[in-house]
């Protein structure tokens, strides 16, 4: 008989999952947190304000004005904050916060008039490359009158939290989203060369649920 301290012993319980929702949320749901400052993250904040300063500077040599630097710093601060406010509004009013209603099956962005998702039929996948070595990950979907932008992976290379990820997965595959087709390609065999950046429902709804990282392969379309 073996001797049981000989055993070997039991493996380690594997690392816990992100918890997921049991169940799918009810009435309109915000698909992540879009935050204001988002934009203004990183590399992109350190160039505005020097650029802004830059510019102070210039005009002080145009005006042949003695330069103070403590009036240019405050001047160049301002623009800064100006120039962050518009651009902030310009993204705002153009990719507003999306929301997604499974009950009803529709989808909007901000206050503007939801759309049933059966009409979603383009998603297009579009990527900005940040700090050392990262990447922004945003997923368009778009219908007839209709654009809502959602970011699978942000400048801090944080992705959706898991109601989010769930409730967007979902509302992807009630879409009608499908690779787009040319007159010259109707079967859709070379539409990924034709259409770089679409990708079809399938792969919208892998994209979702796994936000490639910086260095991961993107799908076939890239």
């Amino acid at each position: 008989m073996s001797d049981p301290d000989d055993a070997p012993a039991p493996p380690d319980d594997p690392a816990p999952a992100d918890p997921a929702p049991t169940e799918l949320p009810h009435g309109w749901v915000r698909v992540g947190e879009r935050r204001w400052w988002s934009t203004w993250v990183g590399a992109t904040t350190a160039f505005a304000f020097p650029a802004a300063f830059q510019g102070v500077n210039f005009f002080f040599r145009i005006a042949e004005t003695t330069f103070r630097w403590d009036l240019a710093l405050l001047i160049a601060l301002g623009v800064t904050v100006g120039i962050v406010a518009v651009i902030t509004l310009i993204r705002n009013a153009l990719a507003p916060q999306p929301w997604v209603d499974l009950d009803s099956g529709q989808l909007r962005a901000g206050t503007r008039r939801p759309i049933p998702l059966t009409q979603v039929d383009r998603a297009v996948l579009t990527t900005a490359p940040v700090g050392n070595g990262g990447r922004v990950l945003v997923l368009r979907l778009t219908a007839k009158e209709a654009r809502v932008e959602f970011i699978l992976r942000d400048r801090k290379d944080a992705t959706l939290d898991p109601t989010s990820t769930a409730v967007l997965a979902e509302a992807l595959r009630r879409t009608s989203v499908a690779m787009p087709t040319s007159i010259h390609d109707p079967t859709g065999r070379f539409a990924r060369y034709n259409f770089p950046g679409h990708v079809d429902r399938d792969d919208a709804v892998a994209l979702v649920e796994h936000p490639p990282a910086a260095g991961d392969p993107l799908p076939a379309a890239w």
